[in-house]
């Protein structure tokens, strides 16, 4: 030990151990922790079955080409919208995960798919946007979504 330095107390070095084992622990789990009656669908969009096909090469950096919007519907706080996070748009995968990360409620969501660069054209031609989609799903605790735009054309 050197000189002039305090030595530090059993209790401290316990407390010290706990409080690291507790953050570790917290820092370890899947990533779909949430809050009580909450859920982090994560779900994919798919075109006649398969992954839907978004042109990359052209995009900004950082732009995944691709935007999910959930828009609740049915209840006190209609029209509450909760983008997705595009996980792999490639493959069309995206997560909810909530404006505070803990989930979002289970319940009815219209989808607005906008597929194309930010603030350039749509694939889709504004048949998803907001106002015109007619693709709405039912969130549910512990349920992943999978969405064929097939089916609502």
């Amino acid at each position: 030990m050197y000189r002039n330095q305090t030595p530090v107390s059993s209790k401290a070095k316990i407390f010290f151990a706990l409080l690291v084992g507790i953050l570790a622990a917290g820092c370890g789990s899947s990533g779909r922790q949430t809050a009580e009656g909450r859920s982090k669908p994560k779900g994919r969009i798919l075109e006649n079955g398969l992954p839907i096909q978004i042109k990359a090469k052209n995009l900004p950096p950082g732009d995944p080409g691709m935007t999910v919007t959930f828009i609740k519907v049915g209840t006190a706080d209609a029209g509450e919208e909760i983008e997705a996070q595009i996980i792999d748009a490639s493959e069309g995968s995206f997560e909810l995960i909530g404006a505070d990360a803990k989930g979002i409620p289970p319940g009815k969501y219209r989808v607005e798919i906008i597929m194309g660069p930010m603030g350039g054209n749509d694939h889709f031609k504004g048949k998803y946007k907001r106002d015109k989609s007619k693709i709405e799903v039912e969130v549910k605790e512990g349920e992943d979504l999978v969405i064929d735009v097939a089916k609502f054309s």
